[in-house]
């Protein structure tokens, strides 16, 4: 009996080293179109399961099983997060109303993200003002929010429902002696506070918008003052462009002030270019000054924005 699990883990080790050489020989196109297609396929799986979630709670299926809930059972008996669970409990009801809701998330038009953005303000509505919308009202509240983002879904969601702006400052001090701030920015100022962000992003990597914050706020103590600042302190002009250069950075010349300030101005945001479809970055986030082949420091139209990892991968070809 030994023996024929030991063979069994090793059959099944095998097949798992074959199917990892597999997917290492696939080319860049192929491995893009499987995990394409295998998405597909993972929206379907979904949809399917929350249509077995639905009727699991339309049975009270649940309580059988020995659980008080539904999110009891899908957390305990099933292994989901609760944030899993959440979700998929939040989309399998409103499927139920909302048939339709299966479709979209199939063709992936609609996330379970955004159905629970939904939920929730629904349940804030009807417990504010008792406000309740009939099932071809969520369908079309669903139809306004396909293919958007969390932020975008978030923003029409508040616009819908007419929800009161809140402008309130709070300040709490708690027990480590950290303070908790809750405030509002304008859409302005979260843009301004976004791109700063960005152009910190090889000072501050993976930094948040708290560390952005304090970042500058030290800087400028340290201009008004003469204070040292805690934070660790940006990369030279010389440096940051070197690390997405074709040029051995010895022989690199740093960029002049006003050829960064040209390029920066003109390309915004990061221009590589997928040769298939040609679509360009756009972002801003860890974006670096880049010498496409070596030119002279002068000629600003021969540098362009860049994040370093487009860099080397431009590089290695």
């Amino acid at each position: 009996m030994n023996t024929q699990w030991a063979d069994e883990i090793k059959g099944e080790i095998k097949d798992k080293t074959k199917a990892v050489m597999h997917l290492a020989r696939m080319s860049n196109d192929e491995l893009h179109e499987h995990l394409k297609s295998k998405s597909s396929e993972e929206r379907k799986l979904t949809h399917h399961i929350m249509q077995l979630i639905s009727e699991v709670d339309h049975r009270k299926l649940y309580l059988r099983m020995a659980h008080s809930s539904l999110f009891d059972y899908l957390t305990k008996e099933l292994g989901y997060s609760a944030g899993s669970a959440q979700r998929r409990i939040d989309s399998a009801r409103l499927l139920r109303q909302v048939p339709e809701l299966g479709n979209k998330i199939e063709d992936g038009s609609i996330n379970l993200s955004q159905v629970s953005q939904v939920q929730k303000v629904l349940r804030l509505a009807r417990k504010q003002d008792n406000t309740q919308l009939l099932p071809k009202e969520k369908e079309i509240l669903l139809e306004k929010l396909q293919n958007k983002s969390g932020s975008e879904t978030e923003l029409i969601l508040a616009q819908e429902f007419d929800f009161p702006v809140e402008s309130q400052f709070k300040q709490k001090l708690q027990k480590d002696s950290s303070v908790r701030l809750e405030l509002t920015l304008s859409k302005e100022q979260m843009e301004v506070l976004e791109q700063a962000k960005a152009l910190l992003a090889h000072a501050l990597p993976g930094g948040n918008l708290v560390d952005v914050i304090v970042h500058l706020a030290e800087r400028y103590v340290k201009q008004r003052k003469g204070k040292t600042a805690v934070a660790k302190p940006a990369a030279t002009a010389a440096q940051a462009s070197a690390q997405c250069d074709h040029r051995d950075p010895k022989d690199q010349k740093p960029l002049r002030i006003s050829v960064k300030k040209k390029v920066l101005n003109r390309d915004q945001g990061c221009q590589f270019t997928n040769r298939q479809t040609g679509k360009v970055c756009g972002s801003t986030y860890f974006a670096a000054y880049y010498y496409p082949q070596v030119m002279e420091v002068e000629r600003f139209s021969s540098h362009l924005l860049r994040h370093r990892v487009f860099a080397s991968l431009s590089r290695s070809r």
